[in-house]
């Protein structure tokens, strides 16, 4: 992980980079939003890095300096990205992986201690029977559909104040677990704990389970918090802040979209004579391989190296798995798909082989999901909290009058 020497520029090394004399920085501290802590035991300061780097890449792509917006995205405080390193609130997430519960580090991200009690919500009448009824269904659709019938029956779910939105959000997430491992209730034991035990898994998967879901949780403005925002924007619950991000993290376009074509090329490694050989079918049909292809795929790249939520579960697996002959196998489709792309794994294809351990056929992305309604609701209470009601325009491009 980054040392505080690569997270930090000294004065000289910022107004560099930007092209700026000293006292131009010193301007920009205020107008352009950057970041900077004192020296011990001296006048100066040193100035954080991604700030310097955001400024700097800006001025290349031709549009300013990142000033003011006014928007879904405009601010956050809750996660931050650099080219080689994830903070949440400003903790690094290696740090919160080796040391935290999944509930400590929601109650941080929520900034509301104790938001996971022990009460749970009120049950929708004949909940039973529709989860019956909906028993052919993904843990996605059943949540979309129960979501507005638990929020009916807690009132609660209306305080949209920061300690509401956590309250009800620590609601939301336990239902959705409960959804992942086929109960019909939720439950107040810790998430990775219920969720090993349901599955009748040892404590070695119950830390797993803990690791992956801290490393799920957020990872900035993508495209479904981004529309999580704009819908918390218009003072939703935190129940339709959760569908939104489910129904938008289904898209074709965005990573957990391409969850299937993820989860079958894991299928097709684990079951072929050679596990090469799927990677190199989808090679020789396109070049794209799922699981490997983030920068093709996504908007921005973001982080210089590999994703650090992917080298941190690799390591894990790497460690719990050693001896594992299918783990074996998608190691070396790694090797050989990393050798033909020269893209690394992504973090998608390391969550599915997890979900297979788990035996979630079909929908090894479900678990993740958990972790991302800790993040979509941190995202909505902030919007909802810190921002002005947004009115989008837009520019017009079609044919004019007359």
């Amino acid at each position: 992980m980054p040392n505080q020497d690569e997270l930090y520029l000294s004065a000289e090394e910022a107004a560099g980079l930007l092209g700026v004399n000293l006292p131009t920085l010193y301007a920009y501290v205020g107008r352009k939003n950057i970041r900077s802590i004192k020296v011990e035991g001296s006048r100066k300061r040193r100035y954080w890095a991604a700030d310097i780097q955001r400024l700097t890449k800006g001025a290349k792509a031709g549009n300013g300096s990142g000033g003011k917006r006014n928007g879904a995205d405009s601010y956050s405080s809750l996660t931050l990205l650099t080219e080689n390193g994830l903070y949440y609130r400003g903790r690094d997430i290696h740090e919160l992986v080796e040391t935290a519960t999944v509930e400590e580090v929601a109650e941080m991200f929520w900034q509301v201690p104790g938001a996971f009690g022990t009460s749970l919500p009120h049950m929708p009448a004949g909940v039973e029977q529709l989860l019956e009824l909906y028993a052919h269904t993904t843990v996605i659709e059943k949540a979309i559909a129960l979501f507005p019938l638990v929020e009916r029956e807690n009132p609660k779910a209306f305080d949209l104040s920061p300690e509401g939105y956590a309250r009800t959000g620590a609601d939301v997430v336990r239902w959705l677990a409960a959804l992942v491992v086929g109960a019909t209730a939720p439950d107040t034991r810790p998430l990775h704990e219920f969720i090993a035990s349901s599955r009748g898994l040892d404590q070695r998967f119950a830390d797993l389970i803990r690791r992956m879901l801290i490393l799920c949780i957020d990872h900035e403005l993508d495209h479904s918090t981004y529309s999580v925002r704009a819908a918390a924007n218009t003072g939703v619950t935190p129940y339709y802040a959760a569908i939104t991000g489910l129904a938008t993290a289904r898209g074709r376009r965005v990573a957990y979209g391409r969850n299937e074509a993820v989860s079958h090329l894991l299928e097709d490694i684990c079951n072929a004579k050679d596990p090469a050989e799927p990677i190199l079918q989808y090679y020789s049909q396109g070049g794209d391989i799922p699981g490997f292809c983030a920068n093709a795929h996504t908007a921005h790249h973001v982080h210089s190296i590999a994703d650090p939520r992917a080298i941190s579960l690799k390591n894990t697996l790497d460690r719990m798995f050693a001896d594992d002959p299918e783990y074996l196998r998608l190691l070396k489709a790694m090797k050989v798909a990393e050798e033909l792309v020269q893209r690394p794994v992504e973090f998608i294809l390391l969550v599915s082989f997890v979900g297979r351990k788990l035996n979630l056929g079909g929908q090894e992305l479900a678990l993740a999901a958990v972790a991302r309604l800790i993040g979509w609701i941190a995202h909505a209470s902030e919007q909802y909290n810190q921002q002005p009601l947004v009115r989008h325009r837009a520019r017009y491009t079609g044919a004019l009058p007359g």
